[in-house]
């Protein structure tokens, strides 16, 4: 391969992979901000949504690493291109290196732009929401309660939740995500820290239950801990209403 062809493939690369990732990153810009609309709109999906979220992120930053170092080897290729130069990639001047080394750098920058494409796929095909919850809910195979039941414990539980009186009128006038108020407990020092970590896991489950009509079963503990904290919110309900 003569001087000319091997600038032309070695500049091109990087210029094509750069503007792919450049259009990528606009692209996944307007997927997550529909996935918040989303959420917003229904928040039954925030958890799964911040779960997609954060594949995305993950899957960025792999693709961001790929494509820093495709380009970087296919500048160094460039530079240290010793045919019509008298130039040696080795410092031996073995010229089989170099051809070694241009072979890797063409795998590299197959194997970003492969991974652009299956990015692409990945993120943007309506599939993607159900693919994740499906992952999400591979933890709850193996559970005893039955959903059905778990359902009907969550809806107790949410409807005394929504019920505290822990809000003013003009906070009640915005709908009211039961994130929000679990946090406004934590504020009030009515919860702890390990309290809103496990009622973000019970609000999980029943998301995913929502979403996924194969989760048949949850875990027992799960139930057991969504009944402990209904009580909770009951006793709590009596305590500030007593105290109004």
């Amino acid at each position: 391969m003569d001087r000319t062809a091997l600038d032309w493939l070695f500049s091109t690369a990087p210029q094509a992979l750069a503007a792919l990732v450049g259009l990528i990153f606009a692209g996944v810009a307007f997927i997550i901000d529909a996935i918040n609309k989303e959420s917003e709109k229904d928040e039954s999906r925030e958890g799964i949504a911040k779960e997609m979220k954060k594949e995305i992120h993950a899957s960025m930053k792999l693709l961001f690493t790929l494509a820093g170092i495709s380009i970087i080897a296919d500048m160094l290729l460039l530079t240290l291109n010793p045919i019509e130069e008298g130039r040696c990639f080795s410092f031996q001047g073995e010229f089989d290196f170099y051809l070694l080394f241009s072979a890797i750098v063409l795998i590299i920058n197959f194997i970003s732009f492969w991974y652009s494409l299956w990015f692409i796929i990945k993120v943007a095909r309506p599939g993607f929401f159900n693919d994740t919850v499906k992952r999400l809910s591979k933890e709850l195979e193996n559970g005893e309660i039955d959903a059905d039941d778990y359902l009907i414990e969550w809806r107790s539980f949410d409807s005394a939740l929504r019920s505290l009186p822990i809000f003013d009128q003009e906070e009640r006038r915005r709908p009211l995500v039961l994130t929000n108020i679990v946090r406004k407990l934590r504020e009030l020092r009515y919860f702890d820290q390990h309290d809103l970590h496990r009622i973000a896991q019970l609000i999980s489950t029943r998301n995913l239950i929502a979403h996924n009509d194969e989760i048949k079963h949850v875990d027992k503990e799960s139930f057991e801990e969504l009944k402990k904290y209904k009580r909770k919110i009951y006793e709590l309900k009596a305590q500030l209403s007593n105290n109004r």
